[in-house]
């Protein structure tokens, strides 16, 4: 941590807490992930309860209440921020916070900014600290938390894009996706699910592999890579039925590949209405020729709800012309 990015303390509850924020690297690639450290420590003082969470459920599973800015120092300007998607909360929880145990929040970069420049940039974290007295317990949730605005700053260095350097990070977090601790494998597979690139495909395709949560993690990251390699991958795993999801199954919708489609057209008649209904709407996102001719089949499907929806997409694709 740089002079100039000293911790912010501030006073809550009669405690004295120290914030900052610190990156992984202070020199990254242009293409490169990179975390961040959001990090709280209680200077001195009783233990106190952070209350955390919340605010992950969008598209990019970003924690909204970490408010983030991104200054390019070289051209003046800021960075804009992703857009993340409808808001749907997510669960709430209290962290205890102790002399010697601080509390650290970790912060996917690539989340909120891509860096389309390189050069010195500058990060900063507004953040709305809620606290509250211990015992923690539900009851706690309903009462009112102290609040405390804070602001944290960090600055990178962003060099210009390197394939072959790319490839080494591509590998190195591809290794640890299959690391049997559970932050470790979480925390690389999200930073490689935000690299554009075709190499992390053969990482998603040995991470299939894996029992468990991580192979239907690998699957909804393969359904957006329109590789031959991707889609034999997703073909194999999806001929079970046990591996179809509606987020999986009506991502096809969206995949480049060319033979997306037939795998897409594959499951129309599944057992599972939210089955159908994902590749009815994975279909309306293709619009194939027979878009129309398609649609209408599932007029007739004996749920309601396929039945409500293909009626909808009918009036919208004759709306269309």
């Amino acid at each position: 941590m740089t002079p100039s990015e000293a911790a912010n303390c501030v006073d809550v509850l009669g405690r004295k807490l120290a914030v900052s924020l610190e990156p992984d690297r202070r020199t990254i690639r242009q293409d490169e992930p990179l975390y961040l450290s959001f990090e709280v420590r209680l200077v001195a003082g009783e233990p106190l309860i952070l209350i955390e969470g919340g605010d992950y459920r969008n598209h990019l599973g970003r924690p909204e209440s970490y408010v983030l800015a991104a200054i390019d120092l070289e051209r003046g300007r800021s960075l804009p921020i992703r857009d993340a998607g409808p808001q749907l909360g997510g669960v709430i929880g209290g962290r205890r916070l102790s002399v010697d145990k601080p509390f650290t929040k970790r912060l996917l970069l690539a989340q909120w900014v891509r860096f389309d420049g390189a050069g010195a940039h500058r990060i900063t974290i507004d953040k709305q600290l809620r606290c509250a007295e211990e015992p923690w317990s539900v009851e706690s949730i309903r009462r009112p938390a102290a609040e405390i605005g804070v602001q944290v700053t960090t600055t990178v260095e962003v060099l210009p894009p390197a394939p072959e350097a790319l490839g080494s990070v591509i590998d190195e977090l591809g290794r640890r996706t299959l690391s049997s601790e559970d932050t470790v494998w979480r925390e690389a597979e999200q930073a490689l699910a935000t690299i554009e690139d075709i190499r992390v495909v053969s990482h998603y395709v040995r991470l299939l592999q894996r029992p468990g949560e991580r192979s239907f993690v690998a699957l909804k990251r393969l359904s957006r890579h329109g590789t031959d390699e991707a889609l034999h991958a997703l073909g194999q795993a999806l001929a079970d039925p046990a591996y179809r999801s509606y987020e999986i199954v009506r991502g096809l919708g969206a995949n480049p590949h060319a033979r997306a489609l037939e795998l897409l057209w594959s499951f129309r008649r599944d057992e599972a209405p939210n089955i159908r209904l994902a590749v009815l709407q994975g279909l309306f996102k293709w619009r194939p020729a027979d878009c129309s001719e398609r649609t209408r089949m599932f007029l007739d499907d004996p749920d309601p709800d396929v039945r409500e929806e293909a009626k909808r997409l009918v009036e919208e694709l004759e709306s269309e012309g």
